[in-house]
């Protein structure tokens, strides 16, 4: 693997678990719980606002009146690095422009966030379009899905199984959360 891709490797793929689909004027997509998006960047990083975050954050409203649209631009710094991001929203919730959206400053900031993130490879899985193959989804939800413990009695008799080659340890450790003593034991195997 290459160093460059080392991060990317590593946040590339979404638990299905915390995402949904939406769609955002007329196009459906696959959104991400922001909440989650945090804690994977906060396992990465640290404290969102210590060793990562935006700084310098704007919003610029002088499209407002022609295009019903406010534009961000901050600086995203997390460890070793910092890039400007620009995204834009829409102040009003109606064509008429007389419903101002109360959460527009917290949608621009949420999109601004994803699409930073986006950019060291976070959630790339959805954006390189993925979780539009049922296949992939159902992957994910397996490969994020929890591993079920294994009690010793039916732990043995796999290990039985395994000495005489009808069953693997890869299959053993594929299927169930081992402790420490069972993961052990498979050394002495």
């Amino acid at each position: 693997m290459s160093e460059n891709l080392k991060l990317w490797n590593k946040v590339e793929k979404t638990n299905p678990k915390y995402t949904k689909k939406a769609k955002i004027s007329g196009h459906e997509i696959t959104a991400i719980a922001p909440q989650y998006q945090i804690m994977q960047v906060t396992e990465q990083f640290g404290v969102y606002g210590q060793t990562w975050g935006f700084k310098n954050i704007k919003l610029d409203y002088s499209l407002t009146e022609k295009f019903n649209l406010v534009v961000f631009t901050g600086t995203f710094f997390f460890p070793n690095g910092e890039f400007e991001i620009i995204n834009s929203c829409k102040l009003y919730m109606d064509r008429n422009c007389t419903m101002v959206d109360d959460n527009f400053a917290k949608k621009i900031e949420t999109d601004a966030l994803t699409k930073a993130i986006s950019k060291l490879g976070f959630n790339a899985d959805i954006f390189l379009g993925k979780f539009d193959d049922v296949r992939y989804v159902n992957e994910m939800t397996k490969e994020f899905t929890p591993k079920q413990p294994i009690d010793n009695t039916r732990f043995e008799k796999a290990l039985e199984q395994i000495k005489s080659g009808k069953y693997t340890v890869e299959k053993l450790k594929a299927s169930f959360e081992l402790t420490e003593l069972q993961t052990k034991s498979l050394l002495l195997l």
